[in-house]
């Protein structure tokens, strides 16, 4: 959920009686402009965004931001600020809008002909508003029976006129009110699909609902909204609204409850005091929306939400159960599987097959170069000479990909292994109908959610044997918890680290320079390597920000090229942020317009997107079966509408679903995980300081195959190899797998 205050000063529309809403406390002023809207220059699909042209006394002005929804003809008071355009001039930026009937009567005839009321063409609106003129819209809404007077209106015609009037009418009115209050278009519709008629009593008496039950309207949004309909800001459903939304907001940040001392804290940031926190947690316990557990010391009580609660205890009882199911089982014979595969494990490698054949569930973490796909491709050949059903599945569609190549195996999806339906929001595989296995095996398991795994192994049948497979010292999942990480040191399940690093991996400067951040040691490029042997990696220091962008373009589309690598293709360019001059989206800008600045193209807000451009799902689509994090590439645009090739999968997109796409020349680390690429940059700035950890720098390289380059401050690369930390988050998985596996 997108929890973003609404726009400072944002006014509010009339209500459908006529009288404006209560403005929001303090509302500033600012310049304002006054007129009637008579036609779109752009409007885009969802009315979020428009250039509108608008007369006023003075004459015609432009003016710009979210008024698409306002009605051809209205007149309109707009607040926001001048501006000047380099291109398009003078024109006034919106930041608020309040919204009136027509005044004159070419407003009003313009307003009738783009309402496309039926029964009321252009003609007889025409006709219309030349015989009552400025009273035009109060004989429709009070009088209608007066349109009769106009030639060829006949009670049919009038029947279709008034039902069309009062419900659409009604309809645009509810719209102007959400839009006022800085709801989307989408959002807009969302609400009053839900409320229907009561949209506008629910709206003014109890606006905290929407963040409640509404998906994409936030506590911000709700409680914008709560102020300007005059609702006391001591209000108790505010302080309950508050508690669920600093929950959610926590979850977004990886965590699966806040202690209630935590949660205090943060409630001071809403102007929500100690006490009414406090109460509303009670209320709230009591009501069962949220759990607190207890704690010697009352201010670390933790607080979950019930689904988060419920899922770690979920998981913690079926591992544990899981993991006493180990059966003996017939010996395990893995020399031949060796030998079939050419292969020679070690000693680490051949106890993790040996346990994980055995055993009912087995933790393999390790660190690049360590042989956990070689373990793999020998368990899942063991596996089936035994004549065994194993499963395997990924976070990632790439993921998944790349265990299927490396076994010869089919691989899937987590979501697709549990077969998700997207219209139901379940998955179809459960206790009730659980998979059909002897054994499933996950890779990546450092990207898995706690209620990812809660599902999972709510899938498992009995007997099942669990296999994970990850490097617990990579960045934790993006999704609640630390599964594999807090697994892994809980001490109450089987785990086989692997340390002992293959003898060709160890010449490979990508390996080389992962196991020196691991130690909290600063990388060392390929000319200063004692080895002589590195010629994969190289550290390129740039004090200046832009020094270090324009270094990333030099290296793609020059020296990359020499090395065999295609820049298209073949490079991936990794950064902590998305702000800044290192960050995704200047990046991106800079390396569309060297790589792929020509050809069709289609503008989404002031993104471009072209055919030929890498881009990447930013949010779950279950619809069309792309996940955040999954990456493609822009094959054809056809008006508004785009095709673009997930990994051999053509996936058609259009209108908002647009909104859920960006650009992928350069993406997040943390976008990264569970991916691999040829070649990878990694560039890093003081500017990222606050996320400058060793797990980053580590996760970060390690995604790169045959080529690394680290470009950026040394400062900040010596920070992010020295920190530790990053991974800290409210969970009590570890402490609830002890608790269930104690005799």
């Amino acid at each position: 959920m997108t929890l973003l205050p609404p726009p400072p000063g944002r006014g509010l529309p009339p209500d459908p009686q006529g009288s404006l809403l209560p403005a929001p406390t303090g509302a500033p002023g600012g310049p304002h402009l006054d007129g009637e809207l008579v036609g779109f220059l752009h409007q885009s699909a969802d009315g979020s965004f428009a250039i509108a042209r608008l007369r006023d006394p003075e004459g015609e002005k432009i003016a710009v931001g979210p008024i698409g929804h306002v009605a051809v003809g209205q007149s309109v008071r707009l607040t926001g600020r001048w501006t000047e355009h380099s291109r398009y001039g003078r024109r006034f930026q919106v930041e608020r809008v309040v919204v009136e009937d027509p005044r004159t009567v070419a407003g009003i005839e313009r307003y009738l002909i783009s309402a496309a009321i039926p029964g009321l063409g252009d003609a007889f609106a025409r006709r219309v508003v030349e015989h009552f003129g400025v009273e035009t819209l109060r004989i429709i809404d009070e009088d209608p029976e007066r349109l009769r007077e106009v030639p060829g209106i006949g009670s049919k015609r009038l029947t279709e006129i008034k039902e069309h009037w009062a419900r659409d009418r009604r309809n645009r009115e509810v719209q102007a009110t959400l839009r006022g209050f800085g709801l989307s278009q989408a959002l807009a519709n969302k609400v009053i699909d839900r409320y229907g008629a009561a949209t506008l009593g629910i709206v003014q008496h109890t606006p905290y609902r929407l963040c409640a039950e509404i998906n994409g309207v936030g506590f911000r949004t709700a409680d914008a909204i709560a102020r300007a309909v005059g609702l006391d800001k001591d209000d108790p459903a505010r302080a309950e609204a508050g508690a669920a939304f600093l929950l959610d907001q926590a979850e977004g940040e990886g965590h699966c409850f806040l202690p209630l001392g935590e949660l205090l804290r943060r409630a001071e940031r809403l102007e929500i005091s100690a006490m009414a926190m406090q109460e509303a947690v009670e209320r709230a316990e009591q009501a069962g929306t949220l759990r607190r557990h207890e704690a010697p010391d009352p201010s670390l009580a933790p607080i979950y939400g019930p689904l988060l609660d419920q899922a770690e205890e979920h998981v913690a009882a079926w591992l544990v159960a899981v993991a006493g199911a180990a059966k003996p089982g017939r010996p395990v014979d893995i020399a031949e599987d060796e030998a079939a595969l050419n292969l020679q494990l070690n000693g680490q490698q051949r106890d993790a097959v040996e346990v994980a054949l055995r055993g009912g569930l087995t933790l393999i973490t390790g660190g690049p170069g360590t042989g956990k796909t070689t373990i793999v491709r020998v368990l899942v050949r063991a596996a089936r000479r035994r004549g065994e059903v194993w499963l395997l599945a990924a976070p990632t569609g790439r993921a998944a990909r790349r265990l299927a190549e490396a076994t010869g195996a089919e691989a899937r999806t987590l979501h697709r292994l549990l077969e998700f339906n997207p219209g139901e929001g379940v998955f179809g595989r459960d206790h009730s109908h659980p998979l059909e296995a002897d054994g499933v095996l996950i890779d990546e398991a450092s990207m898995v959610d706690l209620q990812l795994m809660a599902s999972l192994v709510d899938a498992l049948p009995s007997g099942c044997r669990l296999v994970l497979v990850g490097d617990a010292d990579q960045l934790p999942s993006v999704g609640p918890g630390r599964v594999l990480g807090e697994l892994v040191e809980c001490g109450a399940v089987p785990v086989c680290t692997l340390t002992e690093v293959y003898r060709q991996a160890a010449d490979s400067g990508i390996v080389r320079n992962a196991w020196r951040i691991h130690r909290g040691e600063g990388p060392v490029s390929a000319e200063r390597d004692e080895s002589g042997l590195v010629n994969d990696f190289f550290v390129l220091p740039r004090d200046r920000d832009e020094a270090a962008a324009e270094s990333v373009v030099k290296v793609i589309t020059e020296r990359l090229p020499r090395l065999g690598f295609d820049p298209l293709r073949d490079v991936q360019v990794l950064t902590p942020m998305h702000a800044g001059v290192l960050g995704t989206e200047a990046l991106n800008a800079r390396l569309q317009a060297a790589l792929n600045p020509d050809g069709d193209a289609l503008r989404r807000g002031q993104r471009q997107l072209r055919v030929g451009d890498r881009v990447i799902q930013v949010r779950n689509d279950y619809d069309n079966e792309i996940f955040n994090g999954d990456t493609g590439r822009v094959v054809q645009i056809e008006g508004g509408t785009l095709h673009v090739d997930f990994d051999g999968r053509r996936v058609t997109l259009s209108g908002e679903q647009l909104d859920d796409l960006a650009l992928a020349w350069a993406i997040s680390i943390h976008k990264s995980q569970g991916s691999e690429y040829p070649a990878v940059l990694v560039v890093l700035s003081r500017a990222h300081r606050v996320m400058l950890r060793r797990n980053l720098l580590y996760t970060a390289i390690t995604r790169a195959r045959r080529f690394c380059c680290v470009i950026g401050d040394p400062w900040a690369v010596r920070t992010a190899a020295q920190e530790q930390g990053g991974a800290e988050r409210w969970s009590r998985l570890g402490e609830r797998v002890r608790r269930w596996a104690q005799p």
